[in-house]
């Protein structure tokens, strides 16, 4: 820290001799440094390899969506495929570059504790320290134990009465930026769901902004002709944007559908939404797919995760 303060000391000397506009560029330079010498908790070596850092984070739509056996087994498939990646990923580092880690998240918390078990097994971090038998490992877990957690899901929404809806819009609001981010790390949320955004305790509207978008309040929208994107331009809709500063943060949703047959745009709109969101949260990369064949999703993934 004495180096940090003397480099401090010397640029605000050189302040004093400097026009307004360099004045400026200075405090950015010692807040940039600052930054450097205070934020990083981890090795340089390791900030140095921050974008071969892969920090993946899961979050699971665990609403009514799962109902269907289909989505639950597309979904599975995914989870494996994601997994794959990562540790293609991990093989093809150096020992002791290993700095990478994979969890699962929901939102609310579901009230069987076996669910919440399962997602800690599936919380799996590795470092130099790591033995290959762990790196291995991974691929089983998250092939054998995602069905297990949504037959368990479905199984706690049937004895408390229903699925509460899964709250996305809080996540993003409190959790994101806590969970989700690492300085030390190339961040990237995966996001399982169809695309629509309801919690029964998160539904708020100012003006035509929502924190959620049904296909009851989708149709109500009256975006059912060839212009919807001019209109949800013109009416400026959309969702509340939750957060700001994602810029440290890549995203991939998979698994949008309609399930609307009153609005042929219906898929499209809820795209727009999304897009809309991210954009306006400082997301600068993301890719949006719909609940397509598993075999194609996995070069999706694979793509998306492998190649920076």
């Amino acid at each position: 820290m004495k180096q940090l303060k003397f480099i401090v000391i010397i640029l605000a000397f050189l302040t004093m001799f400097c026009c307004k506009n360099d004045t400026k560029k200075d405090a950015e330079v010692i807040e940039d440094i600052i930054k450097s010498e205070t934020s990083s908790n981890c090795p340089k070596y390791i900030l140095d390899q921050k974008e071969n850092n892969l920090n993946i984070s899961i979050l699971l739509d665990l609403s009514d969506r799962i109902e269907e056996t289909k989505i639950i087994e597309k979904d599975s498939a995914y989870l494996s495929s994601l997994s794959k990646a990562f540790v293609d990923h991990v093989k093809h580092k150096k020992l002791i570059l290993l700095e990478d880690r994979i969890q699962l998240f929901f939102n609310p918390e579901p009230s069987d504790n076996k669910i919440n078990e399962i997602a800690k097994l599936l919380k799996i971090g590795f470092t130099k320290e790591t033995a290959k038998a762990q790196i291995n490992e991974t691929i089983s877990l998250y092939t054998s134990k995602p069905s297990e957690l949504y037959d368990l899901a479905k199984t706690d929404a049937q004895n408390s009465g229903g699925y509460p809806g899964s709250d996305i819009w809080k996540f993003f609001k409190y959790d994101v930026a806590d969970y989700c981010i690492d300085v030390c790390h190339r961040n990237i949320l995966v996001i399982l769901t169809d695309g629509y955004m309801y919690y029964n305790k998160t539904v708020m509207k100012e003006k035509n902004r929502t924190s959620y978008l049904t296909p009851k309040s989708l149709n109500q929208l009256q975006l059912n002709k060839s212009n919807w994107k001019d209109e949800m331009g013109k009416k400026d809709l959309g969702f509340i944007p939750a957060t700001t500063n994602l810029n440290d943060l890549e995203i991939l949703i998979i698994g949008i559908t309609s399930r609307n047959d009153e609005n042929p745009y219906s898929q499209e709109i809820i795209e727009a939404y999304w897009e809309k969101w991210f954009k306006e949260m400082g997301v600068k990369k993301y890719k949006i797919k719909n609940a397509d064949i598993p075999s194609s999703i996995e070069k999706v993934i694979s793509d998306f995760i492998l190649n920076t």
